[in-house]
């Protein structure tokens, strides 16, 4: 269980989550006692009781306080608080070297002053008799001051002919464990070909990796690269480095000196830290091949040659002109850097574009706290665009940059219209009225966007009516459009109303003539003029060499970025949030490296001030959590694109997760009120119906209801006693609520219970009253309103909000209010129906999609005193996705080089 701020192991008080690990989760914490901060490094409970984990602990412990250097991280103690044992740290501030390589090469001789000081904390280590075998850019920091700091020695031993003590706990990066010869320890990016093997590791496996980190720090690389582990550890253990991606000039004996770091063979490598610090020392300054000193011509002879050296003074400069001419142009350095938001300042959610760059490359907009924001390429900060305020509640999104670089036009949800306006601010101007696009783009051909119930529309700049160029056909939804080079056809993505973006497809239509599909299986596609198609596969983007004239790909497709964010709010409907420039400078969201993953979500208990207890459950897309009627369990999907099936998990931590479904798509799990089924929505006969299961596994599925050609069917609640079954039903562009009878094996529909897109409901505990929402659009939130059952044609308006579910004493309704927000409404109901104000529960970390389209992801326990949730995990979209903007500048030549044209 995570430590929330405030808390205290002894005299240290926890200022807040740092990072965590195989080996543990590391906290800022305050020391009372002596009034600094510090680093504190805490063994997860689940490992406490292993006598071999707390081996390894103490070694940890041991192996660092033998060390004091000024490049090595220090430690102050190592103490239990109960059950609790942890590391006190020297606290360093500043950036890892793996954050600065995130911005692109370092120059070299800064990349050999920092080689130096890491050598010279090895070199310490090693007269220890302390080897580190995990040193990688994510365990070196740089401080303000530039003074390196090498740490985590959680892989360090003593250097000894046989095995220590006990068998040794798991590595944090490959999970094989223990010194024995056989045993991998390590990243696989930077250890050695030794440890890649499982031998015996010594201090020249440091060496190997630092190699390996210089390589890195030159080239902006990785020496040894690959989509997964393995394909690295295959590099590591035959591949030789590409040594042309080095500098240009770059002094030889460096060259030369990175060979032997990177020998396969560790008896032809360096054997002493000690001795390559040395070496980079005597080159510090001199990382340049030096110009040889021209000739002198005796001026003694002069007269005599003059006519000679005048034809070879003219001969020579005609060739020079010819070799400038003729010689190849230069690549241009791929730079990337990180833009990060200030704290006060965070994506605005609403899993649609948030990003834009000026075809010239100079300016990047984005969607921050509900406004539009421009930052200059060239500039250190960024500003709000005057004009672009969404309010309270509403938003703007989809930003694009007109073709000249002078204006942006988005999307505003206080008016539900397009708008445009200046690029620095100014009187907004209405273009049309729209419901919030699926993807916006403006060429010199229009301005061209999705609409869920239309298809691709254009509209003129300077406003009119908007035109169907291209349809989306019945129950399908086309979005995310560009038109293409030439105004003669438009690209764009499609797919089935309900599946995921993965699933769709990229389709060419020409305008007013026919469409094809041009790749299956992708979406957010974008012509560059590299002559490439780009596209979006989960997180991952493609590049694939295009033929502008026959509209057709023409080679392989090749991952080109990876961990591109999806989807900010949750939900299928996300773009993959890319920009690019006329010049090639690509903007992006670090986020998931899948869309299906919803990056790594868990489920926990939130109490009612915020707090959150996780499960700690594998990293996955759990959706629609239910807890049972008894508290014991809980019932959610995992929304995989392959087969999403409902499980079963005891509470408690008992036992592992249990499958319960098996055969088609099933999601949407909802207890009956004696605990003793699990109703859930199911293709597995073809028709998406529902089916009920008993909650233990046994005996086979029963088919409720049958859902005709084009519906959908989906279950939310039941009645107290459970005779009625409350379900919506999907059909093209409208949700009802439905009332299913087990008695009867009847279905009603409940009267005025329609919305113009997502719909759900929920029984009050006594069964007497009926909460729903409805949108009457994809405006967020929706509206919420309440039933008295059995129906009487009477309805009341609760508020504004979504996902509305019941507190379990029957008085309150939980609403979702926006991104992270709830709010509890006290409902009367006798002698007279009124609602109290919205008071807000709490802002918290669950991941909440949208209403309008999403699932509700929270439920509240039996016990009042909890809501179960669906929780981001440190690398989910909410955590990382919203650290900052990713800019690659000319990477357009990293696209070329990696998908050569025929």
């Amino acid at each position: 269980m995570q430590l929330v701020p405030g808390s205290h192991l002894g005299t240290y008080e926890i200022i807040g989550l740092l990072g965590a690990g195989g080996m543990g989760e590391v906290y800022r914490a305050q020391d009372t006692k002596l009034n600094r901060q510090v680093a504190i490094k805490v063994l997860p409970e689940a490992y406490a009781s292993d006598p071999d984990r707390v081996v390894r602990f103490h070694r940890e412990a041991q192996a660092v306080a033998a060390l004091n250097h000024t490049n090595i991280a220090a430690i102050y103690d190592l103490a239990e608080a109960g059950p609790t044992k942890f590391l006190v740290l020297e606290l360093i501030e500043g950036d890892t070297l793996a954050a600065r390589l995130r911005r692109g090469p370092v120059p070299i001789d800064e990349a050999l002053g920092i080689t130096r000081q890491i050598l010279e904390a090895l070199e310490a280590a090693h007269e220890k008799g302390i080897c580190h075998r995990d040193l990688k850019p994510a365990n070196v920091k740089l401080t303000a001051e530039g003074v390196v700091k090498v740490l985590d020695f959680g892989l360090a031993k003593f250097l000894q002919s046989s095995p220590a003590a006990g068998n040794l706990t798991h590595s944090p990066t490959l999970s094989v464990a223990g010194t024995y010869p056989g045993v991998i320890l390590g990243t696989a990016g930077y250890m050695s070909p030794e440890q890649a093997k499982g031998y015996e590791a010594d201090h020249r496996s440091d060496l190997f990796s630092v190699g390996c980190i210089l390589y890195e720090l030159l080239t902006g690389r990785q020496a040894f690269e690959g989509e997964t582990a393995s394909e690295i550890l295959a590099g590591v253990l035959k591949s030789d480095v590409d040594m042309t991606a080095l500098p240009p000039r770059l002094n030889p004996r460096i060259v030369d000196l990175l060979r032997r770091c990177l020998e396969k063979n560790p008896k032809k490598r360096w054997h002493a830290a000690a001795d390559v610090r040395v070496e980079v020392e005597s080159l510090t300054g001199r990382s340049s091949i030096i110009e040889e000193a021209p000739r002198m011509i005796p001026r003694s002879r002069w007269q005599r040659a003059w006519p000679i050296a005048a034809t070879a003074i003219v001969t020579a400069m005609a060739g020079a002109a010819a070799a400038w001419l003729l010689k190849p142009v230069p690549a241009r350095t791929i730079t990337r850097f990180t833009i990060t938001l200030p704290e006060e300042r965070q994506f605005t959610n609403t899993g649609r574009q948030l990003i834009a760059l000026s075809p010239d490359g100079e300016n990047l907009v984005y969607v921050a706290n509900r406004r539009l924001f421009l930052r200059s390429l060239s500039g250190l900060e960024s500003r709000p665009i005057a004009g672009s305020e969404g309010g309270a509640e509403a938003g703007v999104l989809n930003p694009v940059v007109s073709p000249d670089g002078t204006m942006v036009a988005y999307w505003t949800q206080t008016d539900q219209t397009l708008k445009r306006l200046s690029i620095n601010g100014g009187a907004a101007v209405t273009v049309c009225r729209s419901t919030a696009p699926y993807g916006l783009s403006w060429s010199v051909y229009g301005i061209v966007f999705g609409q869920a119930e239309k298809g691709i529309m254009r509209v003129s700049p300077n406003g009119g009516t908007p035109e169907v160029i291209a349809e989306a056909g019945p129950g399908m939804l086309a979005g995310l459009p560009q038109m293409l080079p030439g105004g003669r056809a438009v690209l764009f993505s499609t797919k089935k109303q309900a599946d995921s973006w993965d699933t769709g497809h990229l389709v060419v239509q020409t305008l007013g003539g026919d469409r094809k599909v041009i790749v299956e299986g992708a979406s957010d596609g974008r012509y560059v003029s590299s002559g490439h198609l780009v596209y979006a596969v989960s997180g991952v983007l493609l590049a694939v060499p295009f033929d502008l004239n026959a509209l057709a790909v023409t080679g392989r497709a090749v991952p080109v970025v990876e961990g591109v964010s999806r989807a900010v709010l949750w939900s299928a409907a996300g773009n993959a949030q890319y920009a690019f420039s006329d010049n090639g400078t690509l903007a992006y969201i670090h986020g998931p490296a899948a869309l299906s993953s919803t990056g790594d979500l868990d489920i926990g208990l939130f109490d009612l001030k915020g707090g959150v207890q996780p499960f700690k459950l594998p990293p996955g897309p759990y959706r629609a959590p239910r807890a049972s009627p008894d508290g014991r369990f809980v019932a959610f999907d995992i929304e995989d694109d392959r087969e999403p099936a409902v499980w079963i998990y005891e509470i408690a931590g008992g036992s592992a997760m249990r499958r319960l479904t098996f055969g088609g798509r099933n999601q949407s799990p909802v207890w009956s009120p004696d605990g003793e089924w699990v109703a859930f929505e199911s293709d597995r006969d073809g028709d998406a119906a529902i089916f009920r299961q008993r909650a233990d596994g046994t005996g086979a599925p029963e088919r409720l209801t049958t859902a005709a050609k084009g519906e959908s069917h989906r279950p939310h609640s039941w009645s107290a006693d459970g005779s009625v079954l409350l379900y919506s039903l999907h059909k093209e562009r409208e949700a009802t609520l439905w009332l299913w009878s087990m008695k009867d094996r009847k279905a009603a529909p409940l009267p005025e219970a329609r919305s113009a897109t997502n719909i759900e409901g929920s029984f009050s505990p006594d069964g007497r009253w009926i909460a729903y929402q409805t949108h009457d659009s994809t405006t967020v939130p929706g509206q919420v309103y309440l039933q008295p059952f059995p129906p009487t044609g009477t309805k009341y308006l609760v508020g504004a909000g979504g996902h509305p579910y019941w507190t379990p004493k029957g008085t309150e309704l939980i609403v979702n209010t926006g991104p992270g927000r709830s709010a509890v409404i006290r409902v009367t109901t006798s002698p007279r129906v009124s609602f109290g104000q919205p008071q807000a529960l709490f802002r918290d970390q669950r991941a909440e999609p949208n209403s309008a389209n999403g699932r509700r992801n929270a439920d509240h326990m039996p016990d009042q005193q909890r809501i179960l949730g669906v929780t981001r995990g440190a690398t989910s979209p909410g955590a990382q996705a919203e650290s900052g903007i990713t800019v690659v500048l000319n990477w357009f030549d990293d696209v070329r080089a990696r998908a050569p044209r025929n």
